[in-house]
C-alpha cells in the first residue's frame, strides 16, 4: 500500500467491511469491487494511477474476502444481492450519495445488482463479467459444482488464484484465495439465477445509467459473444470495449491500456 493510501473499516448489517481509500477532489467519487475469493489489492493499477488525484477512490473488500470480516449469516450475506446491498450499506455510512462503480467478474455482477438500489449511480463499468438471467445458471457445470466445495485445499486455491488474471501472478492473489471464507463460494453459486437474484440481463437492458462493459480479447473463462450479445440500455461508446491480449483481468493484465480508458469513461460520466 502507498503511503496516500488509509485502509478504513465501516460496520454494516453484513459485518466489518475494509476499504482501501485514496484520493480526493471534486470528481464523484469511484468505488471498486473485486472478484470472486479475491481481495480490493487487485485494483493497485487504478490506486496509483493518476485518477486519485481528481476523485476519492475507495477499493472494497467483499464479506469473507480480504481484510472484511467473515459473515455471521452467510446465507444472508454471501449472494450477489446481499453484497450489493452491503455496498451500499458502506456507501452510506460514508455519506457518499453518488458514485461510479468498476467491478471486476463477481464485482461487475454486483454493480449491476445494485442499479435499483442506489439511485447515485453516475457509472457503471462491468470487467469480465458475463450477466446472469433469472434461473438460468448452469448449476451443474464443473466450475459451479467445484466452487461449491467448502474442502479445496491451498494447492487447489493457488491454482484457482493463478487462472483468475494472465498475469503478472503476485502471491497475494493465492493468499487472498486462500483466505476467503469457503462458506461464500458455496452460498454463491448456490444463489445464481435463484432465491434473491435479480436477471441481471433484465436489469442492464433497462437502465439508463451509462454502462461500460470491458473484456479481453483472450477471456479464457466466458464467452466474449455473448457477452457482445446482450441488450444494454445505456451501452457507453455504443459498443464492448475489447483490451488486445488481455484475459479475464485486463485491469491487472494491461494496466496501460486499461486505464486511459477508465479515465475516458469518468470524464464522459462523472466530470
Amino acid at each position: 500500500m502507498s503511503d496516500q493510501q488509509e485502509l478504513i473499516h465501516v460496520d454494516t448489517s453484513y459485518g466489518r467491511l475494509a476499504l482501501r481509500s485514496v484520493g480526493s477532489g471534486d470528481g464523484t467519487p469511484l468505488l471498486l469491487v473485486h472478484g470472486n475469493s479475491s481481495s480490493s489489492r487487485i485494483f493497485k493499477p487504478v490506486l496509483e494511477s493518476k485518477i486519485p488525484s481528481t476523485r476519492r477512490v475507495l477499493a472494497l473488500d467483499l464479506p469473507g474476502h480480504g481484510e472484511s470480516s467473515n459473515a455471521e449469516d452467510p446465507e444472508r450475506t454471501y449472494t450477489m444481492p446481499a453484497y450489493a446491498k452491503a455496498a451500499v450499506e458502506v456507501l452510506q455510512q460514508l455519506n457518499i450519495d453518488e458514485v461510479v462503480f468498476v467491478g471486476w467478474s463477481l464485482g461487475g455482477h454486483i454493480g449491476v445488482e445494485m442499479l435499483p438500489l442506489f439511485k447515485g449511480m453516475k457509472g457503471l463499468m462491468i470487467i469480465g463479467s458475463l450477466l446472469v438471467a433469472l434461473r438460468d445458471a448452469p448449476l451443474d457445470d464443473a466450475r459451479t459444482k467445484w466452487n461449491m466445495r467448502e474442502d479445496l485445499s491451498k494447492e487447489d486455491l493457488t491454482m484457482f488464484a493463478k487462472g483468475g488474471t494472465g498475469g503478472p501472478f503476485e502471491e497475494w492473489m493465492a493468499e487472498a484465495a486462500i483466505r476467503t471464507d469457503p462458506k461464500s463460494r458455496r452460498v454463491l453459486f448456490s444463489n445464481l439465477g435463484f432465491g434473491d437474484c435479480s436477471d441481471q440481463q433484465k436489469l442492464v437492458e433497462n437502465t439508463s445509467v451509462p454502462t461500460a462493459v470491458v473484456i479481453g480479447t483472450d477471456e479464457p473463462h466466458l464467452d466474449n459473444s455473448m457477452i457482445k450479445s446482450l441488450k444494454y440500455g445505456n451501452l457507453w461508446s455504443g459498443k464492448c470495449v475489447e483490451i488486445e491480449g488481455g484475459q479475464h483481468c485486463p485491469l491487472w493484465e494491461k494496466p496501460a491500456e486499461f486505464i486511459p480508458i477508465l479515465e475516458k469513461f469518468l470524464e464522459d460520466v462523472a466530470n
